[in-house]
């Protein structure tokens, strides 16, 4: 039975505690988001993809950890069986590690290793991954010609089915590979220790908990750190926070006696222990709109950007906008564009009750999709041009730079529209708002928590197409997430602007 896998082994490189606790105690790790799940599907579909680079070969994953013995002997088999060109998931062990190659292809007398990844780039941790296996690899005595990274081209379009050879490029690592062997084998010979020690290693909280990956056991070892303790503040380097508090300064208070009382970090404590959030109001009133927009939309843009390009004249990772929903507001009545329904729309099947606004004459709510076929999602240009046109002020919450997907889908055809859009995401970057639920992220869902309480939004309509694939009641959901999020914009508007 193996010790160290390329996950553990990666893991273990970002923390020791982390390693013993995902081999001794896996039941204490947090639950695994929707995100990662989603991620982790769209790695698999992708590497799936990738063996048509090199087709006719034999898979041989196993069914069940208790497989990896058989199949290391099958893959050992396969070696030397001239039949066998190409393995996808070869599996090996060496000195208690076990590897599972993506593919492996008969290069002459030699072999050529490939491994695969759903990114636009390289990063050190794959690099890290490939340096172990290529240690096992050569520890199993198998003769190499080659160790490269497969990863998706950015710039190949889709015309047609896709080309895998084009959607594909490689890199060789044979040489960086070879230099990091011997920092691999001191790195495994120190991992397998850990994971022998009779009790947990002591690895205080740090950056570590979050770099490269978040860590699934933050939920255990920061189990006895306040929740109001500045560890959860943002105006200071996570670096500079954790050296503070690991030299002695790790209560708020001793903090605050570092700190110039009007410093946005001290400004930030006190909102931790309020229980309230912090903003600069002379900047976020400097930015309110000028004059009052007489019309406002509250725009929701659910973008997908598949890995794997889906229509013609897209790369990978290209978006395409899959549903939108707009909420008009107007002073006058007889300004509402009679294409936006008085009546909130949830979609062509359902209607509800208006809802009214204090200083408002009508609402309205209007949601397009092409759930059903992504091949529509262009509709949405036009729909989109037609609608925002009868707007003063465009509304919206994104971490993305939304005049900037407007002017590239030609939605707004010229920068001197582009003062229409609003988004509360920069404004409360710009105005330094800060709550101790966005140290998790600036969210819908945490700024709900933030302004309005405990939250009831379920952001997961923006990874939604990710793992459902054509599960039409999560399509519902959906577009009701859709309305539900644009109703979060509109109040946290109306809050901060009132």
């Amino acid at each position: 039975m193996h010790i160290l896998s390329k996950s553990t082994y990666i893991k273990g490189l970002q923390c020791e505690k982390a390693l013993y606790m995902h081999k001794k105690h896996p039941y204490l790790r947090d639950k695994l988001s929707i995100e990662q799940r989603a991620k982790f599907q769209r790695g698999t579909d992708v590497g799936v993809l990738a063996h048509e680079v090199f087709p006719g070969g034999i898979d041989m994953s196993p069914s069940s950890p208790s497989q990896f013995p058989k199949k290391a002997q099958e893959t050992w088999d396969n070696l030397s069986n001239p039949e066998v060109n190409v393995m996808y998931e070869a599996v090996f062990q060496y000195n208690d590690t076990l590897i599972m190659l993506d593919i492996l292809v008969r290069d002459g007398d030699r072999w050529l290793a490939v491994e695969v990844k759903s990114s636009l780039r390289l990063s050190d941790t794959y690099y890290n991954d490939a340096a172990l296996q290529y240690y096992v690899l050569k520890g199993c005595g198998v003769p190499l010609s080659d160790f490269r990274l497969m990863y998706l081209n950015g710039d190949y379009v889709k015309n047609g089915p896709i080309d895998v050879r084009q959607l594909f490029k490689m890199e060789s690592v044979m040489e960086y590979v070879v230099e990091r062997e011997d920092f691999v084998a001191k790195n495994v010979e120190r991992l397998k220790a850990v994971v022998a020690l009779p009790h947990a290693p002591m690895v205080d909280i740090g950056t570590q908990c979050n770099d490269p990956y978040p860590c699934d056991f933050q939920g255990h070892c920061w189990k006895y750190v306040p929740k109001d303790s500045f560890l959860f503040t943002t105006a200071m380097d996570d670096d500079v926070l954790f050296q503070s508090y690991l030299n002695g300064v790790n209560t708020n208070a001793k903090m605050m006696q570092q700190l110039d009382p009007d410093s946005e970090e001290a400004h930030q404590i006190d909102a931790l222990e309020t229980g309230s959030y912090y903003i600069d109001y002379k900047t976020l009133y400097s930015l309110a709109p000028q004059p009052k927009p007489k019309s406002v939309a509250f725009l929701n843009l659910l973008l997908n950007r598949p890995a794997v390009p889906e229509i013609d004249g897209m790369r990978p990772y290209e978006e395409m906008i899959l549903a939108f929903a707009i909420q008009g507001k107007y002073e006058n009545a007889a300004a509402i564009d009679p294409m936006l329904p008085t009546n909130h729309r949830r979609d062509d099947m359902a209607a509800v009750t208006s809802q009214r606004w204090d200083d408002m004459a009508a609402d309205g709510c209007f949601v397009w999709d092409c759930f059903d076929d992504h091949n529509r999602w262009r509709e949405s240009i036009d729909l989109l041009i037609e609608k925002l046109s009868h707007y003063d002020l465009i509304v919206c919450f994104t971490p993305q730079n939304l005049t900037t997907t407007l002017l590239r889908h030609e939605i707004i055809q010229n920068q001197s529209v582009g003062y229409k859009i609003f988004n509360l995401f920069d404004i409360l970057q710009q105005t330094r708002f800060y709550h101790p639920a966005i140290k998790r992220g600036l969210t819908l869902q945490h700024l709900e928590t933030a302004l309005f309480g405990e939250a009831k939004l379920f952001e997961h309509s923006r990874i939604l197409l990710e793992a459902t694939g054509n599960d039409l009641i999560s399509y519902q959901q959906a577009r009701e997430d859709l309305i539900t999020e644009n109703e979060m914009v509109a109040k946290t508007y109306q809050h901060l602007f009132k």
